[in-house]
Parts: C-alpha cells; sequence; structure tokens
C-alpha cells in the first residue's frame, strides 16, 4: 500500500493527469433483487456478504435484512416477524447522505426508523437481533439522530447524536458492544473504518479526526473540508465539500495525494488498496489513488436513481431503483 504512495506524491498536489473519466463497461458478477413486497433501499458489504436492507412497499410491512454471499447460496434472513425491526416497522433511516446498513463478514448493524421513533439493531446468523440504542420524538431537521452505519471485519459502529436544550448537537460513534469510542462536541457526521480498526469521523464543520477502537488518537484536521470519507490500510480519502476532489491523508492528517474528480459527486465515498469508488448522478466512478484515472464502472438504467456503491476484495457493489428496476436490484462487478 505505501509503495505507490513514494511515486504519488510528486505528482499528485499539482494538477496531474487526473480527472479525465474513460468507461469500463463490465459484465456483473452477480444480481440480486429485493422480495416480493420490498424494495433495495442500501446495503452493507464485507469479505463475500452483503446485507441488503429492504424496506416494505406498505406501510404495515416489515423492514428486511438479508444476508447473501456473492459467491452463491441461499440468503439468511438476519430479521424475524417477531424482532426488534418488525416490531417497530417503518423504514431504514439516517441523515441523508448515509449508510444505515453495514456488515463486518456476517455481523450486520442497522437503523430503521417509524414516526418519531428510531433503533439501532445488530444480529448475525448466530444472534437474534438486539436493539443496541434507541430514540424518540426526532425532529427531522434537528434530530436526535442515530447513524451513520460502518463496519468491517467484525467491528461494527454507529453514530449517535443528542439535543440539548438550546438545540446544540453533541455527538459519540457507538460500537456493536455498546462501548462509546468516540465523543464529540458538535454531530460525527461520515464515518470511515478499516480491517485494522483504524477510524476517521467527520464534523459538521468538515474536519476530520483519525483514531483507532482500542483508544489511540492520531491526528486532527480542522479545515478539511470534508463532505464524505472512507479509510484503508491506515490511509484517509477525503471527498472535499469546496471543490471536486479527493485528497489523501496520512493518520497523522498529513496529507500525500490529491486528486480532481467528476463534479457534483453524491456525499458516499468507499476505498480499498488504491481504488476509491464515488458516485455521480447515475454513475459510479474508479478513482485510481496512485495516478488519479478516474473511469466509469457502471451506469444505473435510465429512469432509476443510484443509491450507494462500495468495494471490497475486488469487487464493486452497486445498488440502483426505480425505472426498468422497479424495487431496485444489487449488482456486483469486478473492480480494476
Amino acid at each position: 500500500m505505501q509503495r505507490w504512495l513514494m511515486g504519488a506524491v510528486a505528482v499528485a498536489l499539482g494538477l496531474g493527469a487526473g480527472g479525465q473519466a474513460g468507461t469500463a463497461a463490465r459484465a456483473p458478477v452477480a444480481v440480486f433483487a429485493p422480495l416480493p413486497g420490498h424494495r433495495i433501499t442500501g446495503f452493507g458489504f464485507d469479505r463475500q456478504w452483503l446485507a441488503l436492507a429492504e424496506d416494505p412497499d406498505t406501510a404495515t410491512g416489515c423492514p428486511i435484512v438479508r444476508l447473501v454471499s456473492v459467491a452463491g447460496g441461499g440468503a439468511r434472513s438476519l430479521t424475524r416477524p417477531g424482532g426488534a425491526t418488525c416490531r417497530l416497522g417503518g423504514d431504514f433511516w439516517v441523515r441523508p447522505g448515509e449508510r444505515a446498513i453495514g456488515v463486518a463478514i456476517v455481523k450486520a448493524l442497522w437503523i430503521v426508523r417509524r414516526g418519531g421513533t428510531a433503533i439501532a439493531v445488530k444480529a448475525s446468523p448466530s444472534e437474534s437481533e438486539r436493539v443496541l440504542a434507541q430514540v424518540s420524538g426526532i425532529d427531522s431537521q434537528k434530530g436526535p439522530f442515530l447513524g451513520p452505519v460502518v463496519a468491517t471485519n467484525w467491528l461494527r459502529l454507529f453514530g449517535s447524536y443528542t439535543r440539548s436544550d438550546d438545540g446544540t448537537l453533541t455527538g459519540s460513534v457507538v460500537s456493536g458492544n455498546q462501548r462509546t469510542l468516540w465523543s464529540a462536541t458538535g454531530p460525527v457526521l461520515p464515518l470511515g473504518l478499516d480491517d485494522e480498526e483504524h477510524a476517521v469521523s467527520v464534523g459538521a464543520d468538515g474536519s476530520i479526526a483519525m483514531w483507532h477502537a482500542h483508544g489511540a488518537r492520531y491526528g486532527k484536521v480542522p479545515d478539511a473540508h470534508a463532505r464524505a470519507t472512507a479509510m484503508d490500510s491506515g490511509l484517509v480519502v477525503v471527498l472535499r465539500s469546496d471543490r471536486p476532489r479527493i485528497d489523501v491523508r496520512r493518520l497523522s492528517g498529513q496529507r500525500i495525494a490529491s486528486w480532481p474528480v467528476a463534479p457534483d459527486a453524491a456525499p458516499l465515498l468507499d476505498a480499498e488498496g488504491d481504488t476509491a469508488i464515488y458516485l455521480v448522478g447515475r454513475s459510479v466512478h474508479e478513482l485510481d489513488l496512485a495516478h488519479g484515472g478516474d473511469r466509469t464502472v457502471a451506469v444505473a438504467p435510465p429512469g432509476s436513481t443510484l443509491l450507494d456503491a462500495q468495494i471490497e476484495r475486488g469487487l464493486v457493489a452497486y445498488a440502483y431503483r426505480g425505472g426498468t428496476a422497479g424495487s431496485g436490484r444489487v449488482v456486483v462487478v469486478v473492480a480494476r
């Protein structure tokens, strides 16, 4: 991971040659559709496992989480008719532009909301649903909020925000074991996490802080202008809010690369090795973090909405809904 960075630093902080997007059509490795009476709303991706989040089509239906393998085989339901998710009902929910579900190998964590109540729930094939947190009296503009969710390699994290009497939001990051791992004076918005349990949290002002699940604190960047973030092998990838660029930083906060990207990127980001994945409109983009090359991996069908895209072990998964896709699809293709 570090070898490519030595060659990249000399050109990365200048204009470079990046930002020109090519197109690479790739045949699907796997395609997943929701169950009848449901629609795809998001997914989590770790190792070979996808956790599919499916909203009900009716107010009386149950949100469903299914665990599927991209290598094939039957799906396993992590939600049950009598479980906490179905008892609450509603939809998968988090602040706009963030992820409401994550999976760490086969252990998933998700957030659902009905009316003024939301819950954070965890489960796996070997453990039944357990409510980690519940908030009530939700105001759509002010909260309180749960989420976003991030997970990988057995660790599952979610954000939690409380509102004081003067309206100030105070945020924290909580693990799937109900331990508070990080606290902030404002809401913790995007989260990034890697297999070594390094984490990056983004504040409401676009600042970033890097830390470890077991207590280490690495660095802060108050003026990072972060809109979305991802992390892999201790490197932090930041989609900027002030210009169409992606920065690459060390755990200390030192910037070591910066590349132009397509304008109007959605506030969702993922990274693996020297590749970052981001979304623009109906297109899934792959950014080469070593040289700045930008190409389109896939384009969702006309009339559909691209929901998310993630990269994991050489595979890119993306979800879309609407148009000819109807209630949605999750498609898996090979990364570059």
